[in-house]
């Protein structure tokens, strides 16, 4: 997914806790953010918040930072000027580099470098705006909401960000011809958008979603300017509001990103490089060789090395991301759901949190979406059965299966999860083969055609979740979820329409017992993400983030180097 995590963004969560209701028919409720607050705040990480805990669409509640929010800007306010920051990541020769898409992490790094979205979300998962560009979003209706943009904030090409940018911006997310976002085409089309002003836009759903607003808080749904495309050897063409502008890209090697003079928030380095690794274990020493400063999603193994290095620091986040083998549910054997429901009765899912994590994460339960207030936590909690899934392959007549799992090389604990499943398998009698590939290669085009794969996302709200991977129009359909016949997608449906929270949840309740029962995630655990860096990089704090190292400094703006 190596980010089809990208756009397992744009639809339905619910609203935050903290968030107002708004029903139907009903007067708006809007708040506005200042636009100099360059930092969201340090926190220890927590797992109850949810962003699906009231009905209805609204605007965030952004009414003043938590404490540590104030903290967080107050150490940044101390931050030292200057310096090169760098940043290495497993990439390839595939990098790619677009204001609104990504394959693999490298780009992910990069593309939050140069791009900021609409809005963003806070601590617990709530919609905020200080890390964003828009000032207010009004929700008039679950089908209508009004965006108003930052004032005065510029592109790295010093035109100022207008109401035309961000209707170009969602135009371009739903183009058939690029694929960026195709599951927001149920919602927006062309004649969605009316500019109210030079920087306003009322935005037209095509039918209710109660939690638009999550759509537009994510790290994909960033604002380009009018005509802009993805990057094809011209640096000068990458033009963004981020922190920092591109001044050169090599796919497979690095890219070089430099201060914005012009730059709406705060920072405090000169430039920073992005460096590509083949894998992780060069990518490990150069950080503890001094040759670069942060290392992305290191190996769980090494977890314990870089924490007992007096001159580096493991930073560690946990928010509910996952990992995951998929199952084809429509391509034998994984058509059939006796053999689904056997693979799952393999999984001694505690080994594999030590194993696989070693102890950085906790253990799952096939479900996603674990901090949405939807989340199924009175599901029995599936254990290790050999006995039973072996009379399930029986029953299957496929008790002497023999079948291949793919793994890439470049995300911290796949190639470990195929290879510990391959061995607990055989005490069902089953041959399993972990294959694990190049990122390049993995990521490519065979991704999501794969009958037996691995792959990881970022925490999200179930029905936003749904979006991405488990309807006919998913962007990343890597279970190829639903089976023919299902009435799944009519409950999505239903659910996403739904205002009433209490109706909503027992629309979703049933869609989670369908998965649960017979879908194509095996989801052992959920996973901290672990980064390392030298103990002189400053401004990186541990929290619950959708991304890693804090997501990225927030494009790297709350970062700076002691000197």
């Amino acid at each position: 997914m190596t980010m089809k995590e990208q756009h397992d963004l744009w639809l339905p969560a619910g609203i935050g806790r903290r968030q107002l209701l708004l029903g139907a028919g009903t007067a708006t409720v809007l708040v506005a953010c200042g636009s100099d607050d360059s930092s969201s705040g340090a926190t220890t990480p927590t797992t109850g918040a949810t962003t699906a805990e009231t009905t209805g669409a609204t605007t965030a509640d952004t009414t003043g930072a938590t404490t540590a929010e104030t903290t967080a800007t107050t150490v940044a306010a101390a931050g030292q000027k200057g310096g090169t920051l760098r940043v290495g990541v497993v990439g390839s020769t595939n990098d790619l580099m677009d204001g609104q898409y990504i394959v693999a992490r490298a780009d992910q790094a990069r593309m939050v470098t140069g791009w900021e979205p609409i809005a963003n979300y806070d601590d617990d998962f709530n919609i905020a705006f200080n890390n964003s560009l828009a000032e207010e979003i009004e929700a008039k209706a679950p089908d209508l909401f009004v965006v108003r943009l930052k004032q005065g904030i510029e592109f790295h090409n010093a035109k100022t960000v207008g109401a035309e940018d961000l209707i170009y911006s969602f135009n371009r997310l739903i183009d058939p011809a690029l694929g960026i976002a195709p599951a927001l085409s149920e919602f927006l089309d062309a004649n969605s958008f009316k500019a109210l002003d030079d920087r306003t836009v009322e935005i037209s759903l095509l039918k209710p979603s109660v939690a638009f607003l999550n759509g537009m808080a994510d790290y994909g749904a960033n604002i380009v300017p009018v005509d802009y495309a993805r990057f094809d050897g011209d640096p000068t063409t990458q033009i963004g509001t981020g922190a920092f502008k591109l001044k050169s890209f090599t796919p497979g090697s690095e890219s070089v990103h430099v201060r914005h003079e012009n730059y709406w928030g705060t920072s405090f380095l000169d430039e920073v490089q992005i460096i590509d690794f083949s894998d992780q274990s060069a990518l490990v020493n150069a950080l503890t060789s001094g040759d670069i400063d942060v290392a992305i999603d290191i190996p769980y193994a090494q977890a314990g090395a870089i924490e007992s290095n007096g001159d580096l620091v493991l930073l560690e986040s946990a928010a509910g991301n996952w990992q995951t083998i998929t199952m084809r549910v429509d391509v034998a054997p994984f058509d059939d759901v006796r053999v689904r429901q056997a693979m799952r009765l393999i999984v001694n899912r505690e080994e594999m949190v030590q194993r696989v994590l070693s102890g950085h994460g906790r253990i799952g339960n096939d479900m996603y979406g674990v901090l949405d207030g939807s989340y199924p936590k009175d599901f029995a909690q599936r254990e290790q059965d050999i006995d039973t899934a072996k009379q399930l392959l029986k029953d299957a007549g496929q008790e002497n299966l023999e079948i291949e799992l793919f793994a890439p090389d470049d995300t911290a604990g796949l190639p470990e999860y195929a290879t510990a499943f391959a061995e607990q398998a055989k005490a069902a009698g089953i041959n399993v083969t972990a294959t694990v590939l190049d990122g390049g290669t993995y990521w490519g085009a065979e991704y999501t055609q794969r009958a037996f794969a691995t792959s990881y996302w970022s925490t999200r709200p179930y029905l936003n979740q749904v979006a991405q991977g488990a309807l006919p129009t998913a962007t990343y359909p890597e279970t190829h979820w639903p089976p023919a016949g299902s009435n799944f997608e009519d409950l999505y449906n239903q659910a996403i329409a739904e205002v009433d929270q209490e109706k909503r949840y027992a629309i979703i309740r049933e869609m989670q017992q369908m998965e649960y029962d017979d879908g194509g995630n095996i989801i052992a655990y959920f996973q901290n993400l672990i980064d390392g860096h030298a103990a002189s990089v400053q401004g990186a704090v541990s929290r619950p983030n959708l991304l890693n190292f804090d997501h990225f400094g927030r494009g790297w703006k709350n970062i700076w180097l002691e000197q």
